[in-house]
């Protein structure tokens, strides 16, 4: 018999993609059989009828007990006794086809020392030329070779590609139980993905980029949300990792990286489809989009490197996590 899964939702305010997420759990074609577990953190909108629509299994805690870490190992704790496996997907996150969660499971039944997996991410219809540029240039979630991640001979090539190696996407992932009861994650309010794959590096295990599991997945925030999202990604990645970067990152760096990044962005929507097909203005619109958009994003890895979003004073304002658990 194959072994078992438990998919572990998480769930706060999801009615959006929530009923096409689901849709598509149920349209796997797996030999391996699973159950669906909802964790909903507070939702005021549509997301638990929705969720009643489905044989999914219902479990809610208050907003203020939601933390990425923690809940994902609540999830673990409640999962189905016999599962194997404990898969992870957002609630934003649409699984691209039938064969999603097969090919999700594969590598580890294929090899006894992989620890955990992560899918390849496609952008949304309709998502921004600068998300997307970054998404299929620049983040692993977005490339077409499958990853086999191992810890280096030495620790100084660890160091020097550090980010590389500890790249890992809870968005849509799954992971051997039997290490996530050895190494859960830690509690934390961002990261907690990166900081666990980092530990099971460490301890002799590996990780994969599996890009035949897909999901679309990518956000369409406003700049102000974008700057808030960057912010909180910056401050957990300062206090868990202190990247050498984010040292040496002022306000030069972000006008250097919106006009860097910017140019690159006009390049890529002159080149490429579906943007250079796109009716003359809204290609001016996307170029001037583009500026204002890594701006933005600059700005709020500026304010999270200084610690902006853990004050309390103004964390409400400046984090998007912050007013995520509170609304």
């Amino acid at each position: 018999m194959k072994a078992r899964l438990t998919i572990i939702l998480l769930v706060k305010n999801g009615e959006r993609y929530l009923g096409e997420v689901l849709e598509g759990i149920f349209a796997q074609k797996t030999s391996f059989p699973f159950e669906v577990l909802a964790i909903d953190s507070g939702s005021r909108d549509r997301s638990r009828e929705i969720l009643g629509r489905y044989p999914v299994r219902l479990w809610e805690i208050p907003p203020e007990a939601f933390n990425h870490g923690e809940t994902r190992n609540l999830g673990g704790r409640l999962a189905h006794p016999d599962a194997v496996y404990l898969v992870y997907l957002s609630q934003d996150a649409t699984p691209a086809n039938t064969e999603w969660l097969e090919t999700l499971i594969a590598p580890m039944e294929e090899d006894a020392a992989i620890a955990g997996v992560f899918s390849r991410h496609l952008p949304r219809p309709g998502a921004c030329p600068s998300l997307v540029r970054q998404l299929v240039t620049h983040w692993q979630t977005g490339g077409t070779t499958r990853l086999i991640k191992r810890m280096p001979p030495s620790r100084e090539e660890f160091e020097a590609n550090r980010f590389y190696y500890i790249y890992f996407s809870n968005t849509s992932s799954a992971i051997r139980r039997a290490v996530w009861e050895r190494i859960p994650f830690r509690p934390m309010a961002f990261g907690e993905d990166a900081d666990w794959a980092e530990r099971v590096l460490e301890a002799g295990y590996a990780i994969v980029f599996e890009p035949r599991s897909m999901v679309f997945h990518s956000h369409d925030y406003g700049l102000l949300e974008l700057f808030r999202e960057n912010a909180d990604y910056a401050a957990a990645f300062r206090e868990r990792f202190d990247p050498p970067a984010y040292r040496r990152f002022g306000l030069g760096a972000v006008v250097r990286g919106m006009i860097g990044e910017g140019w690159r962005d006009w390049r890529f929507i002159w080149t490429q489809e579906p943007f250079r097909s796109q009716p003359f203005r809204q290609r001016i619109f996307w170029m001037l989009h583009s500026l204002a958009w890594h701006f933005a994003a600059g700005m709020g890895t500026y304010a999270g490197i200084r610690g902006l979003t853990r004050r309390p004073s103004i964390s409400r304002f400046l984090s998007r996590q912050e007013r995520v658990r509170r609304g």
